[in-house]
């Protein structure tokens, strides 16, 4: 499969589903052989733990609230045993002691293959989670041959459960949006580090503003250029001590978008590309440095970037639809105004359903009034530590432990929290 990543991305996830589909259809008669059952046992979460990209902080903050509500657990990187699908002969068990919870931090493409790359004999056993997240009105319908093999599935937003329920319905299988539950990403800020710098200098005495995405969440979901070209109708010209920062990570994966992306900043001395990679402390320093996160995207499952900023006290102005709205509105975030369109997406990661334009106007005159108006944006931010608290209380021990998959945990091997 080395030589398949070189393929432009149009052209590879089409194979790549193509095989998937293939493996899965010669995995799954094995499947529906096996008796499931419930017993208590261990608590392990998959994901693309430690990884920068979002789903893989997500699957990271997940793990660490489970821990901090009492749980013990055992983490499991999906990216490592991927490589396993293609193997032929007998797969390994998820962990070494039979039972318990096996919650799968990823999509379902990806926690189909986690199953495949698992013992079904063992993990039949195993009381099931997924934990999915989309960005367009309707998920992809594929998913739906997935949650069969699901005890629960839960989602970041309102939005996320409701299009997954909207792929259920249209595959005739409404019924499994019973499995759904909505559980937001918890958003927890670190405790600062004293005396240490940050990886990024930012010019002292200037106002900050900062687009942050990952190019493997999709260039025209995320919509970099659309921020860039509303910042530029807010500012004709460059103005001095203000100044926007492009924060991009993995953007080689689409050279074209990524050559758009450097033309658009090469022109102006007011916005700054960056490509280099922070770690997850960086990360939060820069957010907790800057005086206003814009994201103009086109949809997102929950918007863990902008719940972030929105935990430290940053003014966010976002595209105000889709994950967001569970946590933000005109009272706590600048929500720009938007209409909804058919999600098209060169890279083919998305092909069905809506999701938002936003008014470039619109945003360029908020992005002004918000960089002219400090105490207003001050305001503003002021009020997300309190939103981004109350999403929090679904992580609390108390609520964790009267959902279904808390009685089947064995806490005995309990370590504390260090």
């Amino acid at each position: 499969m080395g030589l398949i990543h070189t393929l432009p991305l149009p052209v590879r996830l089409p194979l790549i589903r193509t095989a998937l589909a293939a493996a899965r259809a010669a995995r799954e008669p094995a499947w529906r052989k096996v008796r499931p059952s419930h017993s208590p046992g261990p608590l392990v979460v998959s994901g693309f733990l430690g990884e920068a990209l979002g789903i893989g902080r997500a699957g990271d903050a997940t793990a660490d609230a489970l821990q901090a509500a009492g749980f013990a657990l055992e983490r499991q990187s999906l990216r490592t045993r991927q490589r396993a699908v293609w193997s032929l002969g007998k797969k390994p068990a998820v962990t070494g002691r039979p039972g318990g919870v096996w919650l799968i931090h990823a999509n379902a493409p990806e926690a189909e293959v986690a199953l495949m790359t698992h013992d079904p004999a063992d993990w039949a056993g195993r009381y099931r989670i997924g934990y999915w997240a989309w960005e367009t009105t309707e998920a992809p319908s594929d998913w739906t041959r997935v949650a069969p093999w699901f005890d629960e599935i839960w989602a970041p937003s309102q939005f996320t459960a409701d299009a997954i329920a909207a792929a259920f319905a249209r595959a005739g299988r409404a019924e499994l949006s019973n499995r759904l539950r909505v559980m937001p990403h918890p958003v927890t800020p670190p405790e600062p580090t004293p005396g240490e710098a940050a990886a990024l200098d930012l010019e002292p005495g200037a106002t900050h503003a900062l687009v942050m995405f990952d190019g493997r969440s999709a260039f025209a979901r995320k919509n970099p250029w659309g921020a860039i070209e509303a910042w530029v109708r807010a500012f004709p010209q460059a103005r001095p001590g203000v100044r926007l920062l492009i924060k991009g990570s993995n953007l080689a994966i689409d050279p074209v978008s990524r050559q758009r992306l450097a033309d658009l900043t090469r022109t102006r001395s007011d916005i700054r590309l960056i490509e280099m990679s922070l770690s997850e402390a960086d990360l939060w320093r820069l957010l907790a440095d800057i005086d206003l996160l814009i994201s103009l995207h086109r949809g997102e499952g929950f918007g863990l970037v902008a719940a972030e900023a929105m935990s430290l006290g940053r003014p966010v102005l976002m595209t105000g639809w889709s994950g967001v709205t569970d946590f933000a509105d005109d009272t706590s975030a600048a929500m720009v105004p938007y209409r909804l369109i058919s999600a098209r997406d060169p890279s083919g990661a998305y092909r069905q359903g809506q999701w938002a334009e936003p008014d470039i106007d619109a945003a360029a005159r908020m992005i002004r009034d918000l960089i002219d108006h400090p105490d207003h944006a001050r305001l503003l931010g002021a009020r997300g530590p309190g939103r981004i608290a109350q999403l929090n209380t679904a992580w609390s021990p108390t609520a964790l432990a009267k959902m279904a998959f808390a009685s089947l945990i064995d806490n005995s091997d309990r370590r504390p929290v260090l």
